[in-house]
């Protein structure tokens, strides 16, 4: 019961904080995302589905999905949550480091440790990324530790921007020449 009443807290967190930031009417659009997983402890390969929803200033929410297939030595699937401040900027791109807490639920637990492990758990993970910060496909990448299994994730991918396509491009004319 512990473990759904943190869950529960955790979404009701996001959630209010995605409410507020759309009631002060935030002026930063929010991102939608996908992207590929590598777990190098574990030699695995994922898939992810997040959100970056800004907050505030340069703060945040990115709820997040995670899903480690079959076909790897690990069944896995994380959901939940981290926060992300964006420290500076890069060229284009946005330096960030980030902290979050994720429900994992293991979903072979029984082939690899029946009895000694616990399906459910509660995995908290902080990294850091970088991120495009114009147009509206901009991508992304972000190295995570799990603090829980003691594991480093490498993740690539994506956030598309709805409407914010052409408004990287400057329009800049250049000086009309006069023949001499």
């Amino acid at each position: 019961m512990k473990r759904k009443t943190s869950i529960a807290i955790l979404f009701l967190v996001i959630l209010s904080v995605s409410a507020n930031a759309q009631r002060r009417k935030v002026s930063k659009p929010w991102g939608y995302g996908a992207g590929v997983i590598y777990n190098f402890q574990a030699e695995s390969f994922g898939a992810e589905v997040r959100m970056r929803i800004p907050v505030t200033g340069k703060l945040y929410a990115v709820p997040e999905v995670s899903y480690y297939p079959s076909f790897n030595r690990y069944h896995d699937l994380f959901a939940g949550g981290a926060l992300q401040y964006d420290l500076f900027a890069i060229r284009s791109y946005n330096f960030y480091p980030l902290a979050g807490v994720y429900y994992h639920n293991w979903l072979n637990v029984d082939e690899y440790a029946p009895g000694q492990r616990k399906k459910h758990n509660l995995s908290p993970q902080a990294g850091v990324g970088l991120v495009r910060n114009r147009g509206c496909w901009r991508p992304f990448i972000e190295d995570r530790y799990d603090f829980k299994w003691k594991e480093d994730h490498l993740r690539i991918g994506i956030y598309y921007y709805p409407g914010q396509c052409g408004k990287s491009r400057s329009k800049e004319k250049c000086p009309s020449v006069k023949g001499t």
